[in-house]
């Protein structure tokens, strides 16, 4: 009895020594696991580990999906860095470089790059290996937008966000991070001087002043003067161009920088026009030079020799391998009588030609004032056919002629005061515009030159000729015109004569509403209003 009582105690003195032990021996185990459980919880962004292995943890796909990334942009970011064998672009062991974190700050503010605002929005990344994958993402996408452009214009859409090839790029990222990485940029897309200013100016104008979105109701001068003056002072000190306690002298010196930068005569003046620049908020003056700098890139190769004509700026210009031959002021039609855009080849230039009267200008300006006056027609050398019957304009009742039912075709004979003036250059369209010599020589002096009826009036018409004819070459043949009779010779004559080109030069009548002058980017008069449908796209 004694004896079980004394085993029974020895048995439960070593149960409970069993116990004990195996309690604190778990209670070690756990907290030994906890340790390992704290390590292995512990973000790998944070580990001790290369920068290669966590950027391949990274490319996990619920890695990347967590950051935002879509299932397209995932299998990018997987094939780019498998190319390089994990290695990174924009980050070490530890943290983020410098030209990393430069980049960041770039991608951020990417329409200084001169792509649409909101298109390239950065994720809300938590740590820098998020950044690196973020850069590299952001990165192919807007070098890809610089490279093809945003907008497909023929089909008025709005191009997909897409990015160049994954192999590409390694060998595009490549920068010198000791200078401003923005310009750098330019070398992404369409290497075109206009494309260089404008990027620069791009930059400059979001350094330089407030992104500004107020707009203001400024009116010409004509009308309040008091109230232009003072809307206008107030738009100006918003966008930047003049301190809040600036006097008079000070607003009108500021005005006329405005009036500069906006393609405008520089006079102090608060006009039509200067009021309608000053009423644009600064972020849709950078929205329209951001669509300007697409309309470059999206355009097809220009050929070897061109001539370009830019509406809103009033400009000509004829091209040979690059390089400006002759330069020209224009006047584009009305605002009721637009110029079209379009794309033709100049085939034909015209001594003194005949003007053939189009029926809307015929029925709607010049039968009102034959009803007036029926020598209207012999004063201004104008002859009438009907059914191709010369008509003696003096027999014709104008007076009983609707215009709804005007029966004539009116022609303007050759001569110094015809409407078309000496010199014509034609080219098939549509249209039916062309450009050509004016006698209202005084209208080349404006700065808002709109006053046609569609066709483009040319100053200075007989040198784009004698330009263009020297150098109309067809294999060994030359323009015969420029060798036995020369151009001076046929317009001393002042006879109707038709020069046939031999090798027709395309041209392209453009809208583009901000341009290069010189070294400078000038943002210019929306004239049409044509780049609202574009802008409305460019914001979706």
């Amino acid at each position: 009895m004694y004896t079980n009582v004394m085993n029974s105690h020895q048995y439960m003195k070593t149960a409970v020594s069993t116990t004990i032990f195996s309690f604190f021996l778990a209670l070690l185990l756990s907290s030994c696991g906890d340790s390992a459980n704290t390590l292995d919880e512990k973000p790998f962004e944070e580990q001790a580990i290369s920068a290669k292995e966590k950027i391949k943890r990274a490319l996990n796909t619920d890695y990347l999906a967590k950051i935002g990334f879509s299932e397209d942009e995932q299998t990018f970011l997987q094939e780019v860095y498998q190319l390089r064998n994990n290695e990174p672009f924009w980050m070490n062991d530890s943290t983020s470089t410098s030209l990393g974190i430069k980049m960041k700050k770039v991608f951020i503010q990417a329409e200084v790059l001169g792509v649409p605002a909101k298109r390239h929005t950065y994720p809300k990344t938590q740590n820098f290996v998020q950044d690196e994958l973020a850069n590299t993402m952001r990165f192919a996408q807007i070098v890809n937008d610089l490279k093809k452009g945003v907008i497909d214009f023929e089909s008025k859409k709005k191009k997909p966000v897409s990015t160049v090839p994954a192999d590409d790029v390694p060998t595009l990222i490549s920068f010198d991070e000791t200078i401003d990485l923005r310009p750098q940029f330019l070398k992404y897309s369409v290497q075109d001087s206009n494309y260089t200013v404008l990027g620069k100016g791009l930059i400059h104008l979001m350094d330089t002043y407030p992104m500004d979105t107020s707009t203001f109701k400024v009116r010409s001068i004509k009308i309040d003067t008091a109230e232009s003056i003072k809307l206008a002072t107030k738009a100006l000190i918003s966008k930047g161009y003049l301190q809040s306690d600036s006097d008079t002298a000070a607003m009108f010196a500021a005005l006329k920088e405005f009036q500069i930068q906006n393609g405008l005569k520089p006079d102090g003046v608060i006009g039509k026009y200067t009021s309608k620049a000053l009423n644009e908020s600064t972020v849709h003056r950078r929205d329209r030079i951001i669509l300007a700098m697409d309309k470059i890139r999206s355009h097809e190769a220009f050929p070897e020799k061109y001539i370009r004509i830019n509406i809103p700026e009033y400009k000509l210009r004829f091209y040979i391998n690059d390089s400006l031959k002759s330069d020209h002021n224009i006047v584009v039609g009305k605002d009721e009588n637009q110029t079209p855009e379009l794309t033709s080849k100049l085939n034909r230039i015209v001594a003194y030609p005949y003007w053939n009267v189009p029926y809307s200008i015929s029925s709607k300006e010049i039968l009102p004032a034959a009803k007036v006056n029926s020598g209207y027609f012999e004063r201004h050398n104008y002859k009438i056919y009907r059914d191709g019957e010369l008509v003696d304009p003096l027999s014709v009742e104008w007076k009983k002629i609707r215009q709804n039912a005007f029966p004539f075709r009116v022609v303007q004979d050759p001569g110094r005061t015809n409407s078309l003036g000496i010199i014509k250059f034609n080219f098939p369209n549509t249209h039916s515009v062309y450009f050509h010599d004016t006698p209202s020589k005084s209208l080349f002096s404006a700065d808002v030159r709109a006053y046609s009826h569609g066709c483009m009036r040319t100053q200075n018409p007989v040198d784009l000729a004698t330009r263009i004819l020297e150098r109309d070459v067809r294999g060994r043949k030359v323009n015969d015109v420029m060798i036995p009779d020369s151009l001076d010779s046929i317009m001393a004559r002042g006879e109707n004569y038709t020069i046939p080109l031999l090798d027709p030069i395309p041209v392209y009548i453009e809208y583009v509403t901000v341009a290069r002058v010189g070294d400078q980017m000038v943002t210019h008069i929306d004239i049409y209003g044509r780049d609202e449908e574009y802008l409305k796209i460019m914001r979706e």
